[in-house]
């Protein structure tokens, strides 16, 4: 298991609010993308969060957690977001969106709130994405990336971590065996990039990406 992330700033933007951290864990993988809002403390948030939830999990594992079925997982994460929330919140502010993934035992386990996303990516870098943005544009939960991308409503997300609503995410499995490629991304990789762009941009991590309005994020993730 492997991974490159970067992220890249937007122009619109005065400073970064997306966060990204990784840690591979023997067989076990973490894999955590944020995008806080534009709201006051939502960078710090973001960061916070993420690191949370790394050091949480392998904490809870070392001191004897069982994770190795999804189900475990699952309990696992929603008691660490529930820990987290009330932690983040004595002393901070802001809101963010979140998505959380863990590759353990040939399963990839994703849990998440807000625009975050998560897909399957090909070696010619297309990505087929099977997290359905929590947004006012997908409110049916319907539509593809693609469509979403072009409607502005898109912006205005209905569900994330905030101080006056307990985390509640959505969880969704996947086959992840060896080979299988994943691509964690904020709303500004997926709806701001075009798709040649998208694949570019993680096959050439190195490389130059196009600077959009919005914050671009990305975690490219191989088991």
């Amino acid at each position: 298991m492997r991974y490159q992330t970067r992220s890249v700033k937007g122009h619109d933007r005065a400073a970064n609010h997306d966060f990204a951290a990784a840690e591979i864990h023997g067989a076990r993988g973490l894999f955590v993308i944020m995008d806080g809002t534009s709201k006051p403390g939502s960078g710090q948030l973001a960061q916070g969060l993420a690191q949370g939830v790394i050091r949480a999990y392998l904490s809870n594992v070392a001191q004897g957690a069982d994770d190795s079925s999804p189900e475990q997982v699952q309990q696992l994460l929603n008691g660490i977001l529930v820990d987290m929330h009330r932690q983040l919140f004595t002393n901070q502010t802001g809101t963010t969106s979140y998505l959380i993934g863990v590759a353990s035992q040939g399963l990839l386990t994703v849990a998440y709130e807000g625009d975050c996303a998560c897909g399957m990516a090909g070696n010619d870098g297309n990505i087929e994405w099977f997290t359905p943005p929590h947004c006012q544009a997908n409110w049916k939960r319907d539509r593809s990336h693609r469509e979403l991308a072009l409607d502005p409503a898109r912006n205005l997300v209905t569900r994330s971590l905030r101080a006056t609503r307990a985390p509640n995410p959505d969880f969704l499995r996947q086959p992840a065996p060896a080979g299988t490629r994943f691509v964690f991304a904020t709303d500004g990789f997926w709806a701001e990039l075009t798709e040649s762009q998208q694949a570019a941009a993680i096959n050439e991590p190195a490389g130059d990406i196009a600077v959009v309005s919005d914050d671009v994020t990305w975690i490219d993730v191989r088991m």
